[in-house]
């Protein structure tokens, strides 16, 4: 009895966690433009998001039933708790997923390939400008351990002198000459540190 209430419990968390993510509010996101004096956006698309959306829930889809599984055998069969911390990992995808989401809403990334300049509109700070070339200090790719579902989450984290502009992964998947110039450039300029998380939270 009490192993059906804890799925029920799951199931409503669940619930309550998809509705808030698909059926929030209105979102908050910066409103997109292609161009901006001069600048060209440096963006992900639709398609990006759909595969990666589709690709993630079914990641976390896995670790639920993985963790049920769990809940209901794990008293008869000791052994089986030894995978607990797999699907805790598995469900623990959906807020890697949300918070790379929310990054790249949360800010538009422009790029003039003539001066390699860039500028970067974000929603709770103010605008912020530099040189691709000459103002970054140092730049760190931080990413999962491992894809998922064909899904590696990850972002390039930029030091500038006064300030710090992450650019997720999902912004580089998307194969536009914009996005390919900025990238280009960035990997050529930099020697870039690699870090692996579990869960890398912007």
């Amino acid at each position: 009895m009490k192993f059906l209430w804890i799925i029920i419990l799951v199931g409503i968390l669940v619930y309550f966690i998809a509705r808030r993510f698909f059926m929030g509010g209105p979102t908050t996101a910066v409103v997109r433009a292609t161009a901006k004096n001069g600048y060209r956006l440096v963006d992900t698309n639709a398609q990006v998001i759909s595969q990666v959306t589709k690709n993630t829930m079914t990641t976390v889809g896995i670790g639920l039933i993985l963790f049920l599984v769990v809940l209901l055998l794990g008293l008869k069969i000791k052994i089986i708790w030894i995978a607990l911390p797999l699907t805790l990992y598995l469900m623990g995808q959906f807020f890697v997923y949300t918070n790379h989401i929310k990054a790249t809403k949360d800010q538009r990334v422009f790029f003039d390939p003539t001066t390699n300049d860039v500028l970067v509109d974000r929603l709770k700070e103010d605008a912020l400008r530099f040189n691709l070339l000459r103002d970054v200090i140092e730049v760190t790719e931080v990413k999962s351990v491992q894809k998922n579902k064909g899904v590696l989450f990850g972002y390039y984290r930029l030091r500038l002198q006064r300030d710090v502009v992450v650019v997720p992964y999902l912004i580089e998947l998307n194969p536009n000459p914009n996005n390919k110039a900025f990238f280009e450039v960035l990997n050529a300029t930099y020697k870039i540190q690699v870090e692996t998380k579990l869960f890398p939270i912007v």
